[in-house]
């Protein structure tokens, strides 16, 4: 299972900076014991999924007769007089796209617009080759691997060595021309190519390995030192009606930077795998867990974790899964649906809400897509007429809920990814869940 599996909405970041406004203790208040609220003015930017300006999006803090404001070609805006907490609209009108963040309350913030962690990555800017032999390898009856990762700050390449002990490493990367990372070598044995190792054999690595554009870099070798082998054994827990469909075990050199080591497919409940002892490593475990009675993959409800920072030798691991967020009202294939009509769902305990709608069917036009960040359980559809965006009548959409944490509130969410993605580059354990598909048809007059 890849981690780009895992969709949590729609297209871009947005950082925003709130500077605080008078202080409500000052002399010449009129009423000092009913005080002013204090008033911030927010600025920030639209960025888009690779980091790049977004200018042709618009933003509106309801309240106070505000409007949308256009971000300039950068990306950034300024809004003055807001009273936290506030709600934010981010909107592009040719892409039919808005995303809504609801109870905001921090003066410095990273906002994911949206976080696609479905979307394709754009083609890197920059390739090099490095080239290496690999010595001191432990032959081995089993099917023997011995796999590779570049791991820089411009992105992680993975390869493996061929059976005469060469190898032969593209590394893709964006921004300079140039980049310096590790190379890490793993080897291991298993009993058939598509399981988990059995054993691990030897761990290696060359450091300040530096590869320049269109460059290949030759002689950059690799001397194995044979490792101790160790356990890493717990259970999965999933919900009642779910059933564990498949899990993915990690070696993390360090956040962001990891050996995929395999998957273990409709694995039962109890776990005990083999890991090599490696120091100042860890391991993760990112697996997945669907309905018993899902019909269908197009719209099957999923719950997953990513559980991370496990050590080896540890037999007592908890791959707990979160119980997912589930909708509730309107019921499936409602009719007549407004802006004022009430959408709801489970809560998704410990964690935060996003509420997905889209235009099920558009003609030569992308669909119309709307997106609510929410700590709570409960949301309407916002009124987008000050961007252009009046919702459709008499159109089919479908919708649903998906559940992100640990976060206890929206400015809490917006702390797992200030630093990127939280798959790609968090540190702490992350729980998604992604509700079942339901439609509804909105009304002559929405």
């Amino acid at each position: 299972m890849k981690k780009a599996s895992l969709v949590w909405s729609c297209c871009a970041a947005l950082v925003l900076s709130a500077c605080p406004g008078p202080d409500d203790d000052k002399p010449g208040n009129p009423n000092p014991t009913h005080p002013v609220p204090t008033t911030i003015t927010v600025k920030g930017k639209v960025l888009g999924e690779s980091l790049q300006a977004v200018s042709k999006a618009s933003i509106l803090i309801p309240g106070n007769g505000r409007q949308p404001v256009a971000v300039d070609g950068s990306g950034a805006f300024s809004i003055s007089g807001v009273t936290p907490p506030y709600d934010v609209i981010v909107a592009d009108k040719e892409r039919r796209v808005a995303t809504v963040f609801k109870g905001l309350t921090l003066e410095t913030l990273t906002v994911p617009l949206v976080l696609d962690l479905d979307a394709e990555q754009p083609d890197p800017e920059h390739r090099a080759t490095v080239e290496g032999t690999v010595t001191g390898e432990q032959p081995s009856s089993s099917i023997t691997t011995t796999s590779l990762l570049f791991a820089s700050t411009g992105g992680d390449a993975s390869g493996s060595v061929e059976p005469s002990g060469t190898y032969s490493l593209n590394v893709d990367w964006n921004g300079a021309t140039s980049v310096s990372g590790t190379i890490y070598a793993l080897q291991s044995e298993s009993s058939n190519p598509l399981s988990l190792p059995t054993r691990y054999l030897a761990f290696g690595q060359r450091d300040n390995v530096t590869v320049s554009k269109d460059a290949t870099l030759p002689a950059q070798d690799i001397a194995l030192s044979p490792v101790t082998n160790s356990r890493l054994a717990g259970n999965y827990i999933v919900p009642e009606g779910y059933a564990l469909s498949v899990s993915t075990l990690s070696l993390a050199i360090k956040p962001g930077s990891e050996f995929g080591l395999g998957l273990a497919f409709a694995p039962s409940g109890a776990f005990d795998y083999a890991v090599p002892q490696i120091p100042q490593t860890t391991f993760s475990i990112l697996a997945a867990a669907s309905p018993r009675d899902a019909q269908g993959a197009d719209n099957e409800a999923q719950t997953i974790l990513f559980k991370r920072g496990l050590t080896a030798g540890t037999t007592n691991v908890s791959v707990e899964f979160q119980v997912p967020a589930r909708p509730a009202q309107p019921a499936d294939a409602a009719k007549d649906v407004t802006r004022t009509t009430g959408f709801s769902w489970s809560p998704f305990a410990g964690g935060v809400h996003a509420l997905t709608l889209q235009e099920d069917k558009s003609e030569n036009q992308t669909p119309y897509t709307v997106t609510i960040y929410t700590s709570g359980t409960q949301a309407t559809l916002p009124d987008l007429s000050a961007f252009g965006m009046d919702l459709p009548a008499n159109t089919e959409f479908t919708w649903q809920i998906q559940g992100v944490g640990p976060a206890a509130s929206l400015d809490a969410m917006i702390g797992l990814v200030e630093q990127g993605n939280p798959l790609e580059q968090g540190t702490g354990d992350l729980a998604v869940s992604t509700s079942e598909t339901r439609t509804f048809t909105t009304a002559a007059t929405p």
